[in-house]
């Protein structure tokens, strides 16, 4: 037996509620599509935040400040065609711009245009605003040096505000060339009211300022950084010892402060909290202490400061004094020599037989000094590969027991350096050995 097909009914679907349901909704959306194409019933809107889009200027002259303004108006019309206009189908723009021609402010009136295909519309009323305030100029763009206007008003006791450390060190500002021409200096304001005793960074905003030192507005123009970064280093304060530097001096030699006076003998530093416990003299420039006796016996000297200390006692220099009072001389003459630091297979003779040497120390210590207890050295490390005649400096060794005693001047003498042969030698002293 063949079994029955069911047959699809439209009308059966008519019985069914969420059909019915579904069916009226869109027959009704299809009759109100219908009559609002057809009526003729006027609707109004008015249609908001619309931007001002201003036209190019000639000249090289351009809109600046208006960048974000907005506007609205009123339209009218068929009440579909309406209903589907937004602020993106209409644009607000200059009415004229024929007397922009030069730099400065004016009062621009404005209109509405349409800006799509949706024409069938009516403008109802003014722009509102109906006009607005806009500034024209050139487009200029410069970097100018920070200031730095970081006010410090209060350092706690025993501390130092050191020069305040700003970055970035510049600023680019671009916009419109008259208010920039009008940039007298570029300041870092920031006032720290509370006392400080240790290095602080802030955040310090920055300020246009003019040539009378007004604070220039930054309508028309921007800058790539509103703020900087500001680092005020605070050093402790502290008193240090001056330490002259000798130089040319015998290894023996020991500093005697009874008779060498340094003036300033300690001077007032500011010194970084971690350099504070071990910093406690500085030392001055080179002193030749070879060109010291008892009648050239004072020289002014600079003074050795590191670039991370701040010298607060504002000098410079130190005045050095021996007391020529407590220093004697002693002519002496030397003719034994000793050679140091020869080459290899080098053999150096002194030719010169005796010279002559002065000299000048404490004057307990001169009076009992002799040759025994002085040593003309010549060092040969500056000419290890020299041979032949020539002329070599002296050094003087003076003897422990006279520790503040050196040579006043300096001695030279003549040297033979020979250049011997290694094996030769060691055959000499060989057949020395054995004989």
């Amino acid at each position: 037996m063949k079994g029955t097909k069911s047959k699809f009914s439209i009308g059966k679907l008519f019985y069914n509620d969420k059909f019915v349901m579904l069916f009226s909704i869109v027959l009704a959306f299809i009759l109100w599509i219908s009559v609002s194409a057809t009526s003729q019933e006027t609707r109004y809107l008015t249609v908001t935040d619309i931007p001002v889009s201003l036209p190019e200027l000639g000249n090289d002259l351009q809109f600046f400040g208006a960048e974000n303004q907005t506007a609205e108006v009123r339209i009218s019309g068929n009440s579909l065609v309406v209903a589907s206009v937004t602020s993106s189908d209409i644009y607000i723009t200059a009415a004229d711009t024929s007397k922009l021609t030069s730099p400065g402010k004016y009062s621009v009136d404005l209109v509405p245009k349409k800006g799509s295909v949706k024409t069938d519309y009516t403008f109802e009323s003014t722009v509102k605003p109906s006009k607005i305030d806009v500034f024209v100029d050139r487009y200029d763009e410069r970097e100018f040096t920070i200031t730095d206007k970081i006010d410090v008003s209060t350092v706690a006791d025993g501390y130092y505000a050191a020069t305040t450390v700003i970055s970035p060190q510049t600023v680019t500002v671009k916009g419109a060339k008259s208010i920039i021409d009008s940039i007298a200096e570029v300041d870092a304001v920031y006032s720290v009211t509370e006392p400080i005793s240790e290095t602080k960074t802030i955040e310090a905003p920055i300020e246009l300022v003019d040539n009378k030192g007004e604070k220039i507005a930054a309508d028309y123009i921007s800058t790539d950084i509103m703020t900087v970064s500001a680092t005020i280093p605070v050093l402790t304060i502290k008193a240090v010892d001056v330490v002259p530097t000798i130089i040319n001096a015998p290894d023996s030699f020991v500093y005697d402060s009874s008779i060498i006076k340094v003036d300033p003998a300690t001077i007032e530093l500011a010194v970084p909290k971690e350099d504070s416990d071990s910093v406690n003299s500085i030392k001055t420039e080179e002193i030749d202490i070879s060109k010291i006796n008892a009648a050239t016996n004072t020289l002014e000297v600079g003074l050795n400061i590191s670039a991370g200390y701040r010298n607060l006692s504002q000098v410079t220099t130190a005045k050095i004094t021996f007391d020529k009072d407590k220093l004697l001389s002693k002519k002496l003459t030397l003719n034994k020599f000793t050679v140091i630091n020869e080459g290899e297979n080098r053999k150096t003779t002194v030719l010169t037989k005796s010279i002559p040497v002065t000299i000048v120390g404490a004057a307990d210590q001169i009076k009992t000094l002799s040759t025994a207890n002085v040593t003309a050295v010549v060092d040969m490390s500056s000419k290890s590969s020299f041979s032949g005649k020539g002329s070599m400096p002296v050094s003087i060794s003076i003897n422990s027991k006279y520790p503040f005693c050196w040579q006043y001047g300096s001695s030279e003498v003549d040297v033979m350096v020979e250049e011997t042969n290694s094996d030769s030698s060691a055959n000499q002293t060989s057949s020395k050995s054995q004989s």
